[in-house]
């Protein structure tokens, strides 16, 4: 998926009212929110023209770190500006956009502060909507609450499988994606462990962001020899217009979204009782495996 090197609050703000039909009109409340977006944009002049001639060059160009140099400082420029508003008018719509931009980076004890700071037009817009919507997400993901279920096809069976089938097991669940290079890096640690602790009630279940193309699954699947694994795609579908363009997201089916994912890889461990231990790195995968099976 291409995503702007900048990452622009205006960018998700437009997601997330494109993913709307496009028939439907933006609500009163977000009506309000995209005034405010534009007069911010209005006072940035002074960085935006140079901040959108370099992310063209960006994708255009090999040499992107040398991009991303002459990128960092407006970047930095941008975020500030981003802060003092929020700073200044943490009650706004167009604050409520910002805050969507920190999910996946933001403790939740400060990101239900920043909400609860909203007024009751900044909390009827779609950002704020999905913003709260991230918070019940991710109190139901705690440790030691009942990791969320999902069913879906298992990409190398094709048979039906339920994650709650696996109680009785330590699991792993791990979202990944085969263009993702860290989680590509991360699969010879995991398959070490699953041999390891696999006879003694460990499993691995692997969720990939492949919807589009479960050829390239399948595909990074066979070279990363991790066939043995429990493999499903995420869900995720793309929504499009009579036309055949993309204008959103339908992620009603997404396992994803029950488990409040932004970044990839992101790992879950889960007890034999089907319980979240936590989100674990490769290290602390290694410590907590060696806790719960004592090797």
């Amino acid at each position: 998926m291409k995503k702007t090197i900048f990452f622009f609050a205006f960018a998700l703000f437009t997601m997330g009212a494109m993913a709307q039909p496009k028939q439907q009109e933006l609500s009163p409340a977000d009506k309000i929110q995209m005034d405010q977006y534009n007069a911010f944009m209005a006072g940035l002049g002074d960085i935006m023209p140079r901040m959108m001639e370099l992310n063209d060059i960006y994708y255009k160009t090999n040499n992107r770190d040398s991009v991303n140099a002459l990128m960092q400082p407006l970047r930095e420029a941008y975020l500030k500006r981003q802060n003092d508003y929020m700073k200044k008018h943490p009650s706004t719509p167009l604050a409520a956009n910002f805050l969507r931009t920190e999910l996946g980076h933001m403790p939740l004890d400060k990101l239900k502060e920043a909400y609860n700071k909203l007024d009751e037009t900044a909390k009827q817009t779609t950002v704020a909507k999905e913003i709260a919507a991230e918070i019940a997400t991710l109190d139901r993901v705690n440790p030691g609450n009942p990791a969320p279920d999902f069913t879906g096809k298992d990409l190398i069976t094709g048979k039906p499988f339920s994650l709650s089938s696996l109680k009785g097991k330590v699991v792993l669940l791990d979202f990944w994606a085969s263009w993702c290079v860290p989680c590509r890096k991360s699969n010879p640690h995991v398959k070490a462990l699953f041999d390891k602790y696999n006879k003694k009630g460990f499993d691995v279940v692997y969720v990939a962001s492949d919807d589009s193309n479960p050829n390239a699954a399948l595909k990074a699947i066979e070279q990363d020899g991790i066939k043995r694994y429990h493999h499903l795609l995420s869900g995720l579908k793309q929504l499009k217009d009579a036309n055949g363009k993309m204008i959103g997201y339908d992620k009603s089916q997404d396992i994803g979204e029950k488990y409040a994912i932004h970044f990839l890889p992101t790992k879950y461990l889960i007890d034999r009782d089907g319980n979240i231990i936590g989100k674990v790195e490769d290290e602390q995968l290694d410590t907590k495996l060696k806790e719960i099976f004592g090797f």
